[in-house]
């Protein structure tokens, strides 16, 4: 190799992921640390780290100065850049070789070419390769926009051309809507990528998003290495990814393959990439959409079918190794799926989460691969992606493959901060999923008024207090939890034989259980009724088990304060459990109404405010944007009103449950 030590100019489970690909290539691997991820996994795994600045990525993992003059100081001859952050930023790759270090990824010409839309589509086209009929041209004049829409027609997609993620985009159905769109999304596309240029595209309605890897070299070699389907996305996001694509008719994945591997020749690529393609299945055409000269989120499906290491490789030719296999050595073996494990709440609008991680257990299956960036005690910050971990499943097949990611779903614990698992398990049983019909309309198309999360039964209550009352019965020096917090607040640890406890779901539901009995024999009731009958119960570090009716039975729970965390399946449902003596001690619910106010719903930075005092608006309107882990959250009025304070400005961190905006109360 032409390097010895690689910077990973990265955080969470990628910068996890590489410093192993470094160690298994005996390289050298050098974490970057802001102040927020002093303790990270990625830190602590890595043979050296390098603290790189504050918590906010700009003044850290956006840096680009900052991580070189850190390689620089370390002795690292190779960037790697992960995904994200700096990986497609054409001058930081410059800078690196200005530098005299190897950027590990394709050339600074390149990343400029592929990262810009409209002309990677010109490139596209001029090589042969199909794109969605639209508009990509230099004239961005509000007119000539306007005439192009109407030539193209709606239903018609507006996309920024230096960003994506769903950022700058919007869909048109009315061309009379068409001038409020395009501003909207080259405002959007101005603050997230600094260039409001957009294209315009007719909207393939049921579209499927098929996406080739690629790996090139620096000696003219190009391979593809299949297809993967990511159409299980949300707001553009994607969320579940397989390799290879369902139901593709093998004339339209070899024209697939092979436009992306000319795709490839033509540019001179010579790293890991991935071209996607956007798939009309009505029309049974393909279009190029666009391509991402880095190593994608979900390179492991195609690590799984393929048997090649894809960090490795890449590493391998930024060196300047050729490729020792030819594209028929290359095989397509078995099934493989993704599920993206993230700190966010889809039931409200996938609001990202933010907190402690107080409970965190890999589940242990054969065929089943985690890539992750936490571990117990890790700390999820509003300052970055809500992705925390990876869960790939491997099988013979597509439908034993299903199985055993919903089998991983259910058995992965992550307590203290709430995350999608129930949710993916879900989409994992829809039916137009497991046919493998399925588009990127899925999830709107199966919960147009949003995702309800499953709601807490009797029976998960009454487990709930039973290991809130066997950790009261416990002596605090033996207690299972003992090391997570008192839950005791001076209570004796004698317990009589019976104890009333106060519940509460959520922000609704409130109500009392009773334990009656003691010595690991219990009965809990409510209102007198009977929930649950237990002998031998215990509480250990995994949970509660217990004897009911002749059978033994284990439940899985983890707890963040008086909170518990009840694993019933794929399900995880949040319960306050108090005893009677911190009720009366004062620990009501937290949660008060901010008044006629906008409040942020989650720690995070201030976009946009939309609004000035004196202005008059209406219910539904937009008021501010909020940038929380790299998503834009609309914040809008619950009813019409008059502007009275505007307490923020663009660039403004908050914290959850500030006041933003405040409305004149009504006369």
């Amino acid at each position: 190799m032409s390097f010895s030590k690689v910077l990973i100019a990265n955080r969470g489970e990628i910068a996890v992921r590489l410093v192993r690909a470094c160690q298994s290539l005996d390289l050298q691997a050098v974490a970057v640390y802001s102040d927020a991820d002093a303790q990270a996994l990625h830190v602590a795994l890595a043979d050296e780290a390098v603290h790189i600045g504050p918590a906010e990525a700009r003044a850290s993992y956006l840096d680009g100065a900052g991580l070189i003059a850190a390689a620089q100081r370390c002795g690292a001859q190779a960037i790697h850049p992960g995904y994200g952050f700096l990986a497609e930023n054409a001058e930081f790759a410059q800078a690196c070789a200005d530098a005299g270090l190897v950027f590990v990824g394709p050339s600074p010409r390149v990343i400029a070419a592929m990262g810009a839309k409209i002309e990677a589509k010109r490139i596209a086209e001029a090589a042969g390769v199909a794109c969605v009929p639209g508009y990509h041209g230099d004239d961005q004049s509000a007119d000539r926009l306007a005439s192009e829409a109407a030539r193209i027609g709606t239903p018609l997609l507006i996309k920024a051309s230096a960003g994506g993620g769903g950022r700058g985009m919007r869909r048109v159905d009315d061309l009379g809507e068409f001038q409020t769109a395009l501003r909207l999304a080259q405002e959007e596309a101005r603050a997230a990528f600094g260039d409001a240029a957009v294209l315009l595209e007719r909207y393939v309605e049921a579209p499927r998003h098929i996406e080739v890897q690629i790996l090139a070299d620096q000696h003219g070699q190009v391979r593809h290495l299949y297809e993967r389907d990511c159409s299980v996305q949300r707001h553009y996001q994607k969320v579940i990814e397989e390799a290879p694509a369902p139901n593709l008719s093998p004339v339209l994945r070899e024209q697939m393959l092979s436009a992306a591997v000319t795709l490839a020749r033509t540019i001179g690529y010579d790293s890991a990439g991935t071209v996607e393609f956007v798939v009309d299945a009505v029309r049974g055409e393909a279009y190029f959409l666009e391509m991402n000269t880095r190593l994608q989120v979900e390179h492991p499906v195609t690590e799984a079918i393929t048997g090649l290491d894809l960090a490795a490789w890449q590493l391998r030719v930024a060196a300047g190794e050729k490729l020792s296999f030819a594209q028929e050595q290359v095989r397509c073996e078995g099934w493989a799926m993704e599920a993206r494990i993230a700190a966010e709440d889809p039931a409200a609008g996938y609001q990202p989460q933010t907190g402690q991680i107080t409970h965190y257990v890999e589940p242990q299956l054969a065929g089943l691969r985690i890539d992750s960036g936490i571990q117990t005690g890790s700390v999820v910050s509003p300052y970055y992606d809500s992705m925390l971990a990876k869960l790939i499943a491997t099988a013979p097949d597509r439908a034993a493959t299903v199985r055993k990611l919903r089998r991983g779903l259910e058995q992965l614990r992550i307590g203290g901060v709430p995350v999608n698992r129930a949710f993916l398990h879900e989409v994992l049983t829809l039916p137009a999923f497991v046919s493998g019909e399925h588009s990127t309309r899925l999830l709107d198309e199966t919960w147009p008024q949003g995702w309800s999360a499953p709601q807490a039964g009797d029976l998960d209550c009454a487990h709930a207090v039973l290991a809130r009352h066997l950790e009261h019965e416990a002596p605090r020096s033996t207690s299972a939890w003992g090391s997570l917090g008192a839950w005791r607040l001076g209570e004796a640890s004698g317990r009589a034989a019976r104890a009333t406890y106060h519940l509460q779901l959520g922000e609704g539901d409130e109500f009392e259980l009773t334990v009656v009995g003691r010595g690991g024999d219990y009965r809990l009731e409510r209102d007198g009724d009977t929930l649950l009958s237990v002998n031998q119960a215990r509480l250990d570090t995994a949970g509660v088990s217990y004897v009911c009716a002749g059978q033994q039975r284990q439940v899985a729970l983890s707890r963040s304060g008086d909170t518990l965390s009840v694993y019933a399946g794929a399900a995880v449902v949040a319960i306050r459990v108090r005893s009677a003596e911190q009720c009366l001690l004062g620990g009501a619910a937290a949660g008060s109404s901010q008044g006629n106010a906008i409040v942020a719903p989650t720690p995070g930075q201030v976009a946009e405010v939309l609004v000035a005092v004196g202005d008059e608006v209406d219910a539904g309107q937009p008021i501010v944007v909020l940038e929380a882990m790299k998503m834009l959250q609309q914040l809008c009025a619950s009813e019409a009103g008059v502007v009275a304070a505007v307490s923020v400005a663009v660039g403004d961190a908050v914290n959850s449950g500030d006041a933003l905006v405040r409305f004149a109360e009504p006369s």
